[in-house]
């Protein structure tokens, strides 16, 4: 349905969809009374978001809007909806819908502990290998809980090395497109509380309970025939949710490369990543070619989707319940938490409206759901490029989602407008322009 919509809706630039594309149900010469109050709806949301596009900021930014009907599957609104443009944290959506896609909501990220020979008395005549999972999320207990099993089974004397097993992506610690300048975490296969540090703190802790090391610390990969010791584990939805309410670029990356190791290819590139959201890019019936995805964050200056693509991946994940259910408990809450827990309070876009922020200098953005007043379930996309702050295509951004949630009553105030001003009569409420 999706491929077929997007190839007609290719001549569109700030008009609702032509009633030649509406569902059957919806044809011009059989409409129920439920059809035309969706279609009253949809015109009115349509002249709402035309008297945006046309603000000044738009004369001198790029804008890409694209806004999908999911509770009728058609096309309600496009604007700019196929440039390629720079998502920014928008990109962890596609991230995180291809990681529920292919890894399964019961997916778990796993740190795990390896002797490469049983423990005799209190000897270890081997080494301990640490395989590293890229898991985010490991810290203080799990590290403690590596050195509880050693003491529990007897070991007070190492006679080989500390092999830690970073195999699970390749060896750059930044992602490929990021500014030298900005401030993020190495990404390594084995953190410690989101710093690349496990060894010097796993030391630290052998040497707290008496563990005794007698050989050094060196990176190596899991030799066959070890013995796995201990695994700690942390779900996909404990990662999704930083990586979504608190924009966590780190979270992101680490799903990213969750992604990378389905290859089964020691030290994954971004690009073994890469070929699984391309894949999840065609099952929603868009052209991987199209678009370059470069990380999992948004932090890349690489990464180019389409506002298009954007909503075409949160339709498809609408299409399958438990992967709707775990993004959309991920995702910030309008005026409640996360990114957005500031924004848009006291209207009728907060509790009604779960979307992903993003920004990067020039680029500010926002995907996700929206409850029209009407009881229609929306996924949107919106991207300003080449704003000069990050505060105007927010405000952009809060009037599209009031424009999105208000009533057929609810005076719609223009961000340029203040709150006290006059409200649109009857008449520009009941005679949109757009379609």
């Amino acid at each position: 349905m999706f491929r077929l919509l997007s190839l007609g809706i290719v001549a569109l630039c700030c008009l609702c969809l032509p009633t030649a594309l509406m569902s059957h149900a919806q044809t011009a010469s059989v409409m129920t009374t439920a059809d035309r109050s969706t279609s009253a709806f949809s015109h009115l949301i349509c002249h709402r978001l035309d008297s945006l596009v046309r603000l000044p900021l738009m004369e001198r930014s790029q804008l890409g809007l694209c806004v999908y009907d999911l509770t009728t599957d058609s096309l309600i609104y496009a604007h700019g909806h196929q440039q390629r443009m720079r998502p920014a944290s928008s990109m962890k959506v596609v991230t995180a819908v291809a990681a529920l896609d292919r890894l399964g909501g019961d997916y778990q990220f796993a740190t795990q502990l390896y002797a490469t020979a049983a423990p005799a008395d209190s000897l270890l005549q081997g080494s301990l290998v640490a395989r590293g999972g890229f898991d985010p999320l490991f810290g203080r207990d799990d590290l403690r809980a590596f050195v509880e099993v050693l003491r529990q089974r007897g070991i007070r004397r190492i006679t080989g090395d500390i092999i830690l097993d970073v195999s699970l992506k390749d060896t750059t610690n930044l992602g490929w497109g990021w500014c030298w300048d900005d401030k993020n975490k190495p990404l390594t296969p084995l953190l410690y509380r989101g710093n690349d540090s496990w060894g010097d703190h796993f030391i630290e802790q052998l040497q707290r309970a008496g563990i005794t090391l007698e050989g050094n610390i060196h990176r190596g990969v899991l030799p066959s025939g070890a013995q796995l010791l201990v695994e700690r584990k942390h779900s996909i939805d404990q990662v999704l949710r930083p990586m979504l309410k608190d924009s966590d670029n780190l979270c992101a990356e680490a799903m990213f490369y969750q992604l990378a190791a389905t290859s089964k290819r020691a030290y994954a590139t971004y690009k073994d990543a890469a070929a699984q959201v391309h894949q999840l890019i065609a099952d929603c019936g868009l052209q991987p070619s199209d678009y370059l995805v470069a990380d999992g964050s948004g932090l890349s200056l690489y990464n180019y989707v389409s506002p298009l693509l954007l909503v075409a991946v949160l339709r498809h994940a609408a299409q399958n319940e438990e992967t709707f259910t775990h993004l959309t408990i991920a995702l910030p809450i309008m005026g409640r938490d996360g990114t957005l827990k500031s924004r848009c309070r006291r209207t009728t876009a907060q509790d009604n409206v779960r979307a992903k922020t993003g920004t990067v200098e020039g680029v500010s953005s926002l995907t996700g759901y929206a409850m029209a007043a009407n009881g229609h379930r929306l996924c949107f996309a919106i991207v300003n490029q080449g704003v000069r702050t990050a505060a105007e295509g927010r405000s952009f951004q809060d009037a599209v989602c009031r424009a999105l949630t208000e009533g057929f009553d609810t005076p719609h105030i223009r961000p340029d407008v203040q709150p006290d001003a006059e409200p649109m009569n009857e008449d520009e409420t009941a005679a949109p322009t757009c379609c």
